[in-house]
């Protein structure tokens, strides 16, 4: 079972240690009295991809991503100092348990979990139950994306339509459709009988890293 806490602290580290290097180098052309800056499209992307982050785990709603877009700016070492303490105001807060989006990071363990034991289930021979709750497991995902992006669909529709309409909104790409389909038509045979317990076992791993960047990252963004 992978750790969504530690996933997002991680992206957070990631940014830190970047958002460092920015501050560094500006720091040095500060106090320089240079007047060139940081390349302006290292400096916006990566204030996106703080606000994103920021967004993500607190919603735009939070003190955290507040602050920091609405930082009034004042040069690119001072504001980046200033980014860096919001940053790790933020990490600190998810660490010591101030995760906004609590619902998602148990939906995403409990699904990991489930996924988990349809891997028990094809090792063991069982090979019925651990396609019904991979099965099961990827619909409630697709299904939660759908709610998340406010995409029409009935309870009723199967892996091949929720994936369609999900690439038809650009949410997946093109590939992600395709396996989705693969395990549909594995999840749609009258009997597992010839199913190759290492090509299920494939597509199990690729419905966790899908679970991961869908629900564990990508989808975080949607509040």
């Amino acid at each position: 079972m992978f750790d969504t806490k530690a996933h997002v602290v991680e992206l957070f580290n990631k940014l830190i240690e970047e958002g460092e290097e920015i501050k560094n180098i500006s720091k040095k052309l500060y106090f320089s009295g240079n007047k060139k800056e940081i390349a302006p499209e290292r400096y916006e992307a990566w204030k996106t991809n703080c606000l994103t982050l920021l967004r993500s785990t607190f919603s735009s709603s939070s003190p955290h991503y507040d602050n920091f877009k609405n930082l009034k700016f004042f040069d690119h070492y001072n504001s980046t100092r200033i980014y860096l303490g919001i940053l790790r105001g933020a990490k600190d807060d998810i660490i010591n348990g101030y995760f906004y989006h609590k619902d998602l990071m148990l939906s995403v363990n409990i699904y990991d979990s489930l996924l988990a034991r349809s891997l028990k289930y094809i090792e063991s021979g069982s090979s019925t139950r651990a396609v019904g709750v991979l099965e099961t497991v990827v619909e409630e995902i697709l299904f939660k994306i759908a709610d998340y992006k406010k995409i029409k669909y009935s309870r009723d529709d199967k892996l091949s339509a929720l994936a369609e309409a999900l690439l038809g909104a650009e949410i997946i790409n093109k590939e992600a459709e395709n396996k989705l389909k693969e395990i549909d038509s594995i999840c749609s045979m009258e009997q597992d009988k010839d199913l190759n317990p290492e090509y299920f076992k494939e597509l199990l791993k690729w419905s966790q890293s899908f679970l991961y960047n869908y629900l564990g990252s990508t989808i975080l963004i949607l509040n």
